[in-house]
């Protein structure tokens, strides 16, 4: 597909100014505190941030909330401890084996409460982080029980020695300001995308080919790195530690500041940690009132700022768009180029208002079917939604899906994509069975879907949001986009080049740069069919894509669809206008109570009385005029 040539981002995240601008006020500071008690503070504050970063990197990629932070805070203090104090380690040997443990951790706990979702996550990590400090205070012999473990080494890079609170200071804040960096980067492209996916739309990052739990996973581990390396940090400034530190209310107060920095937002997080760590010491001049001041002003912003203390702000700040490389041509919105009246399906079968267009003839398909089904059947307790449903498909062959509502035709289409499991049943895709592989997989050998409700990522912008449906075609990971080393730059540029020029093929080039939620309903769906074409299916599920638009619109729709059967790929319509879909399918099956009751040609099925009978609710067969 062609397209304008790839230009490389920069390494550097988008927000580098910010982080140049943070810097340099983390490095003129010094030159106005007047006593180390402020640089305590301050590094203080850094630690926090380093948790609340962390966590907010879960949130923003999984939606869902760990109360258990603080046991992964502690347990890299205590392993780090343990094996620079108790076991004499050197201390790089401490901070490998404290993280090590930490992530195996992390790991074995998110393998199964990552399954569960919403609260049900929230109390098996507040369960974790309970247990974690039942035993930091019974394992005396190991971690120095109630009394707290002391004689910790101080930190030492080289010959130089971590000893006074202002060296740590500048040794904390730069390590904030690279993990703040690398956590950026990895939440700005092709991974940023996918977490974003995973939060707002977890089944439509499923059918785009992201493996959303293997990422959950990843992102759960990663963000108990970060507290693990928070913790080795800690336990390494103040060399004496408790498990008073890091029990569960250490894990309310880091949610906490999530919370007041904005849910995900990971500047928010790093500005609430900042001033809740340092608002108890303001307040404490107000003696007896420092408690309810801080309560009415987490309340205050809380309620009045729901989405964090920078939302506000960033909401004044016009948003920079990178999304078209420089000097990309823009290309022109997508018009509706005529089209037909559309008639409701009882009409366009009924006698007294017969269809106004015919079966229109198309070439015959050719080659083996590249979707087979045989035998489907589905069951919801004791409804069944699907029972033995058999369904081919052909390369360039537009197979329709009709009946009435509830008959079971998008439950089929969620069963080809993988959204379901079949009870029973068997599935050939391009040659390969495939039913029971999770839909991500299914998704990646060559299935391709819209759903019937259009599913839009609002506050990405439109190439953003076909990016997504090349996922899929990229290979740079975690590590890679962190570092946003050459190779996934240039990875990145190479499919953003391929989203635009899809966009410009569908005539949505000139809205790239626009957010999903600004778009038109035509433009959104048009949008949805690239993101599914972006993943170059073999099969592409369209579920009631004309449905909501104008016959002008239809007709838009209708064009696009005729290209690709002429471009060979096998179709699968779900569709109510039957206008639409006598035009466009060369055969038609029909399901009614989840049974296929009928299969043929659009002419045959016209007149067919089970078909004209399950429709109008009776019996009597009348042929149709």
């Amino acid at each position: 597909m062609g397209g304008p040539s790839p230009t490389l981002r920069p390494w550097a995240p988008r927000q580098w100014t910010a982080l140049l601008g943070v810097a340099a006020v983390a490095g003129v500071l010094p030159l106005v505190v007047p006593n180390d008690y402020f640089f305590l503070l301050l590094n203080v504050m850094a630690l926090n941030a380093m948790v609340v970063l962390g966590l907010n990197l879960l949130v923003g990629a999984t939606g869902q909330v760990s109360l258990g932070h603080a046991a992964f805070y502690g347990l890299g203090a205590y392993l780090s401890a343990i094996a620079s104090t108790t076991w004499q380690w050197p201390l790089p040997a401490a901070l490998a084996f404290g993280l090590a443990c930490t992530g195996v951790t992390g790991l074995l706990l998110a393998l199964p409460t990552l399954r569960l979702e919403g609260h049900y996550l929230v109390m098996a990590t507040l369960g974790f982080n309970i247990i974690v400090s039942i035993l930091l205070g019974q394992l005396e012999g190991l971690t120095g029980g109630p009394s707290g473990f002391p004689g910790i080494p101080r930190l030492a890079i080289g010959p130089l020695v971590l000893g006074s609170d202002r060296s740590f200071y500048y040794f904390l804040w730069s390590l904030l300001l690279v993990l703040l960096a690398l956590t950026l980067n990895l939440t700005d492209g092709r991974m940023g995308r996918a977490f974003t996916a995973i939060h707002e739309k977890e089944l439509t990052a499923q059918a785009l080919g992201i493996a959303t739990f293997r990422t959950k996973v990843t992102v759960f581990v990663l963000s108990t790195l970060h507290a693990g390396l928070a913790g080795f940090c800690y336990a390494h400034y103040v060399t004496f530690i408790s498990p008073k530190t890091f029990d569960i209310f250490t894990s309310v107060q880091v949610v906490t500041m999530v919370a007041v920095g904005g849910m995900g937002n990971l500047w928010g997080g790093v500005a609430a940690a900042v001033l809740m760590t340092g608002l108890p010491e303001i307040l404490h001049r107000f003696e007896d009132l420092h408690v309810l001041l801080h309560g009415l002003i987490l309340m205050g912003v809380l309620v009045f700022c729901p989405q964090g203390l920078l939302a506000p702000l960033l909401s004044w700040i016009p948003r920079r768009n990178d999304a078209l490389p420089p000097g990309e041509a823009k290309g022109g919105v997508a018009r509706p180029r005529g089209g037909e009246g559309r008639l409701p399906m009882v009409e366009a079968l009924s006698d007294s208002a017969p269809l106004q267009t015919v079966e229109t003839p198309h070439a015959a398909p050719g080659g083996p079917p590249v979707l087979e089904l045989s035998e489907i059947s589905l069951s919801f307790g004791g409804l069944q939604a699907l029972s033995d449903v058999t369904l081919d498909l052909h390369p360039g062959e537009i197979v329709g899906l009709i009946g009435p509502n509830g008959a079971g035709k998008t439950t089929l289409l969620n069963v080809i994509s993988g959204l379901l499991q079949p009870d029973r049943g068997r599935g050939i895709l391009n040659g390969r069975p495939f039913l029971g592989l999770p839909a991500h997989e299914i998704a990646r050998r060559g299935m391709g879907r819209t759903f019937q409700a259009t599913q839009v990522f609002p506050h990405l912008s439109v190439l953003e949001n076909v990016l997504l449906g090349y996922h899929v075609h990229g290979r740079a990971g975690m590590l890679g986009a962190c570092l946003h080393w050459p190779p996934e730059r240039r990875e990145e540029a190479r499919l953003r080049c391929e989203a635009l020029a899809l966009l410009q093929e569908l005539g949505l080039g000139s809205k790239a740069v626009l957010e999903g939620r600004q778009l038109s309903l035509i433009d959104q769906k048009l949008m949805e069919l690239a993101r599914a074409l972006a993943l170059e299916p073999v099969v592409l599920l369209l579920d009631e894509p004309v449905g909501g638009l104008s016959p002008r619109e239809s007709e838009v729709f209708v064009e696009e669809v005729s290209h690709l059967r002429r471009r060979g790929m096998g179709i699968v319509l779900v569709e109510h206008d039957m206008n639409v879909l006598m035009r466009l399918a060369d055969r038609v099956v029909v399901l009614q109570h989840g049974l296929r009751i009928a299969g043929g040609s659009p002419r045959d099925i016209q007149r067919n009385p089970r078909v004209i009978a399950a429709y109008l609710g009776t019996r009597k067969e009348r042929p149709l005029r």
